[in-house]
Order: structure tokens, then C-alpha cells, then sequence
């Protein structure tokens, strides 16, 4: 005859208790937390798996930022360019009257406002994103434009030289970079150099927007240098009161005249190429947040658990250990009359 005893019952009892505890605790945890485990030991296939997609996750949330301040930065340029755009076309406007053998007070007044407008530029293209100046290139430290004595200068160099060596530095400048990761799978080559095609160079260069060097008659080739030179040659033309320019001095206005309309050419097909870049930026950030909210679902689809199947089970768990206390007794209770028995 096999015989149970107290404590054989209560050792089974105990440890059947424990799993009904274990389950309900397990059970109202999951409801708790929403998650399908809470460790890799717990299933360490989907643990590995929720790992990888919760690191892509982090990766494109990571470049959805860089990206989205790029593109604050570029609209912030686009911003100023607009402004210097609209300055300039005023500008143009007062010039054409300027050379067109106007007296010597209204030559001296719009001189004047040529200047001031040329000042003005200089201001707007000496703007700052956070704490940075958004036309500096990749040297976002210091202001990178002065206008001295009607020159435009760059970093120091004045941006109608004609010096082989200056001309180098400010090309090297015009074409600085500052890479960042927005997704375009970023690679290095064996000197450890970034791959430009996967990468967004973020840096603007100012001395490349508005062109530097001279033309072949030597004036100069930015907008800004070409407005002040225009401006001083209209104020001293105005000096001796006379109600026309010398021959001289009217053959040099037309000339810088023609030659400021055939540079703000130049600057609105650099300014669209800033333009295509920046679209470029909204696209990808497209791309990312779209990239970004599919990685979302497919990590909740591993980590989180159906609420209602949850709930379900945690409900069975509780009513499973409410009834293990309920029969306790009953269960011991029998076994001991079983044994004296």
C-alpha cells in the first residue's frame, strides 16, 4: 500500500502554490510592463532579434535629428539669401538711376544708399545658426565677412585679389566640407576619410556663393564689392558739384554696372544649387521619419504583448492561485486523516 504523508503532501502542495504564485506574478507583470520578456534569458531568439531592430531604431532616430537640423540651418540660409536677393534688386534699382547721368545731389544720395546696402549684406551674410555662422564654411567660429574701404574680404582675404596663392586658399575655402551622417550609409576609405557620396556636406560656403577673383577688366566678381565700389565712385563723382560725371568716371559706373547684373547671375545659379540641397534634405528627412516609424512597429510587434491575450492570462493566473489557497486546507486536512487512518 503506498502511503502519503503530511509533509509529502504539504512538500507538493508548497511547491504547486509557489508555481501558481510564480504565474500570477509573471502574468500581472506582463500586464504591467506590456512586454513580451524582460530578459534576454527569456527567449534569447527574440531578445537578439528586438535588440537589432531597437539599435536600427536608435541609428535612424540619430540621423532624423542631424537631418533635421541641417535643414534648419539651410532654410536659415535660404532666409538670408532671400533678404540679400531682395537688398540686391533694390540695389540694382538705385544703380541703373545712379549711372544714368543723374545730378550731383542725386548721385550722392544713392552712392550713399549703396554703401549703406553693401553694409547691410555684409550683416546678413555674417548671420548665425545657434552659435554658428551659417556662411563660414567649415569655420563656424568667427564672422567670415568685412567690408573695409569698399573691399570685401573673407576670412581675412580680400575677395577681389588676384594674388595665385590667396586665390588657392579661398578656392580650398569656397569647397570646405562638414560631413554628417543622414543616413546615406556612411563609409570611410582606407585613409579614413569620409566617402562624400555617403555622407551630407553641411558646410556653406559664403566666398563660394558669391564667387571671388576679378574679372578680365579687374572689377571685381561678388555682388557686395561691385555695390560699394559703385557706391563710393557715385558719391566722389558728386564731390564738385557738377550735374554730370566725368567721362571717366561714367565709362567706369557703366562698367561696374553691367558688371554687378552679370554677378548676381552668377549668385542666383550658385544660390539654386544651395536651394537643390536643401530639398534634397527634406526628402531624406521624409524618408527617415517614414524609415523611422516602420522600425517602431516592428519592434513593438517583438516587444509588446496583445493587452486583451494579456489580461486573459493574468486573470486564469489569479483565479488558478485563489483556488490553490481555497483547497489548502481541504488538501491537507485529507491527507492527515488518510495517514491515521
Amino acid at each position: 500500500m503506498f502511503r502519503v504523508t503530511t509533509n509529502g503532501t504539504l512538500r507538493t502542495y508548497r511547491g504547486n502554490l509557489a508555481k501558481a504564485s510564480w504565474n500570477q506574478y509573471y502574468a500581472m507583470n506582463t500586464v504591467l510592463t506590456g512586454r513580451r520578456f524582460n530578459s534576454f534569458s527569456e527567449d534569447p531568439a527574440l531578445a537578439a532579434q528586438s535588440f537589432r531592430v531597437h539599435a536600427a531604431s536608435a541609428r535612424n532616430e540619430f540621423q532624423r535629428k542631424t537631418s533635421e537640423s541641417a535643414i534648419h540651418k539651410f532654410e536659415s540660409a535660404q532666409a538670408s539669401l532671400q533678404e540679400i536677393a531682395d537688398q540686391y534688386n533694390t540695389a540694382l534699382d538705385q544703380a541703373e538711376q545712379g549711372v544714368d547721368g543723374s545730378k550731383s545731389s542725386a548721385r550722392e544720395e544713392i552712392g550713399k544708399t549703396l554703401l549703406n546696402t553693401a553694409e547691410g549684406m555684409v550683416k546678413t551674410l555674417n548671420a548665425k545658426y545657434g552659435d554658428k555662422f551659417v556662411f563660414a564654411g567649415a569655420n563656424g567660429e568667427e564672422a567670415p565677412f568685412e567690408l573695409k574701404d569698399g573691399k570685401l574680404y573673407f576670412r581675412g582675404i580680400d575677395m577681389a585679389t588676384q594674388d595665385p596663392d590667396e586665390l588657392a586658399k579661398l578656392e580650398e575655402w569656397s569647397k570646405e566640407s562638414t560631413y554628417v551622417d543622414i543616413g546615406l550609409g556612411l563609409q570611410l576609405d582606407e585613409n579614413e576619410q569620409v566617402i562624400p557620396s555617403t555622407a551630407f556636406n553641411t558646410a556653406i560656403s559664403g566666398a563660394g556663393l558669391l564667387g571671388f577673383g576679378t574679372y578680365e577688366d579687374g572689377s571685381p566678381k561678388d555682388i557686395i564689392s561691385l555695390t560699394a565700389q559703385l557706391g563710393q565712385l557715385l558719391v566722389d563723382s558728386a564731390a564738385d558739384g557738377s550735374d554730370k560725371m566725368n567721362e571717366a568716371d561714367q565709362e567706369k559706373a557703366n562698367a561696374l554696372f553691367d558688371k554687378m547684373q552679370e554677378s548676381y547671375s552668377a549668385f542666383n545659379s550658385n544660390r539654386a544649387e544651395l536651394d537643390t540641397k536643401a530639398q534634397f534634405l527634406k526628402s531624406n528627412d521624409t524618408r527617415l521619419t517614414s524609415t523611422g516609424d516602420t522600425l517602431t512597429e516592428q519592434y513593438e510587434s517583438l516587444d509588446r504583448v496583445d493587452l486583451a491575450d494579456a489580461l486573459s492570462t493574468f486573470v486564469y493566473a489569479q483565479y488558478s492561485y485563489n483556488a490553490a489557497l481555497r483547497v489548502g486546507n481541504n488538501v491537507l486536512s485529507q491527507s492527515f486523516i488518510d495517514y491515521m487512518s
